[in-house]
């Protein structure tokens, strides 16, 4: 494997895709005390034929996209076909609303239908289309026989106005017969009896980012909104903020459940690689070895691995450091690697980590604020209480989260 290679492989925002990437993944439900992918499969195979909506939560980096990756492959092989929407990719997180939503996951099926080469009959969605098409003044399509583009064109076009956000949401959330969601449902019916005709079990839609949502947008999606992303055909699991779901406001909670009717999170935990009292778990360590040698050495068996450390390390004790300097955060473990490939060919040094680490450690330093280190004293000072503070700093890795069976606490280097 060049060092090109592997520079790539260890960039955090590499998304791992099987099982065309099967020899980078490293499976670390042992360590994180609960197989979160096991659970949803599940959930969808002993339904094939009702449909099911599961919320998926945790940590910004705790792993989530990878995990639904992950389970889009073992759908897959279970007979199920699969759609996993990035919601990054097409909307502005940080001012989303139902009706982009929507969109997105229409443009989703129908790519999927349209990418098959069958002709469409469809009553519902080119009266849609053509009436957001109106509202928004776009000009009508010349030479577009298919409907993704104009689809895409309006999902763009959205992003680019906020005044069109706003209005068009309001044109459409606020009407009793919304021609967006009868043209989902017919799309979404139209592609499960193409599915079955196949020999398919059915469809499931993973919306992947929406866990990045602030706590407003949570509730007025996930909250009021809740039921319209229940009520389709097909299985799908949305992502979620951890914060809408551990919030220290006893009411909102109270309030929250009760919109999300019973449907219980799922919340995927971090790797846990210290307890309580700071003492290391070896399988913990263990498995984060694997995930670094598994980006270094991908052409080699993993029995093999350690044997080979010293082609990717100075020493064993160098990758130890790394992965105990991480905090079982595996972006920050492979932003650390991918600095030390920037840095120095492998194998790396101690000195070229420990430089690594300590220009990253001042970066983060000289952002801390009066006010950040008055919540890091009180966050590592009281019982767990998670708060939009809370969640910036650990974004921010000021902050580590862990988790055991009696509760979670938060760690810091800066304190």
């Amino acid at each position: 494997m060049t060092n090109l290679e592997s520079l790539h492989a260890c960039n955090p925002s590499f998304a791992i895709v099987l099982p065309k990437e099967d020899h980078y993944y490293v499976d670390l439900a042992a360590a994180k005390g609960d197989d979160v992918v096991k659970r949803m499969r599940r959930a969808i195979a002993l339904s094939p034929n009702k449909p099911t909506c599961q919320l998926l939560s945790g940590h910004i980096g705790s792993g989530k996209s990878t995990e639904l990756l992950r389970l889009k492959y073992e759908l897959e092989l279970q007979g199920f076909a699969v759609i996993h929407c990035a919601a990054d990719k097409y909307l502005q997180i940080d001012d989303v609303g139902l009706t982009e939503i929507w969109l997105m996951l229409l443009t989703a099926i129908v790519q999927q239908l349209e990418s098959k080469g069958d002709s469409l009959s469809l009553a519902y969605l080119p009266n849609a289309i053509s009436e957001i098409e109106k509202w928004m003044r776009l000009p009508s399509p010349i030479g577009i026989s298919t409907y993704v583009p104009r689809l895409q064109r309006i999902l763009q076009a959205l992003q680019d106005s906020e005044q069109h956000r706003r209005q068009l949401q309001h044109y459409f959330e606020s009407r009793i017969k919304n021609p967006l969601l009868v043209a989902i449902e017919e799309v979404t019916g139209t592609e499960i009896d193409r599915l079955k005709h196949l020999g398919k079990k059915g469809l499931v839609i993973l919306v992947d980012n929406l866990d990045r949502l602030s706590l407003e947008q949570a509730k007025i999606i996930f909250g009021e909104g809740g039921k319209y992303l229940r009520q389709f055909q097909c299985h799908i699991i949305y992502t979620m903020p951890l914060l809408a779901i551990i919030h220290s406001d006893e009411q909102f909670q109270q309030r929250f459940q009760k919109y999300l009717k019973g449907n219980a999170p799922i919340i995927l935990s971090n790797l846990q690689l210290r307890d309580r009292l700071g003492v290391v778990n070896p399988e913990s360590l263990n498995l984060l070895r694997q995930v670094v040698l598994a980006r270094m050495l991908p052409n080699i068996a993993p029995e093999k691995w350690l044997e080979r450390v010293t082609d990717c390390f100075d020493r064993l004790e160098t990758l130890d450091c790394l992965c105990l300097e991480s905090h079982g955060h595996l972006p920050y473990l492979l932003s650390i690697l991918q600095g030390c490939l920037q840095s120095q060919n492998p194998p790396i040094s101690l000195e070229t980590l420990n430089q690594v680490l300590e220009t990253d450690r001042m970066h983060r330093l000289s952002t801390i604020s009066d006010r950040d280190r008055q919540t890091l004293q009180q966050c590592l000072n009281r019982d767990y209480v998670l708060t939009p503070e809370v969640i910036n700093l650990c974004r921010r890795r000021l902050l580590f989260e862990h988790h055991d069976d009696s509760g979670s606490w938060f760690s810091s280097p800066f304190v």
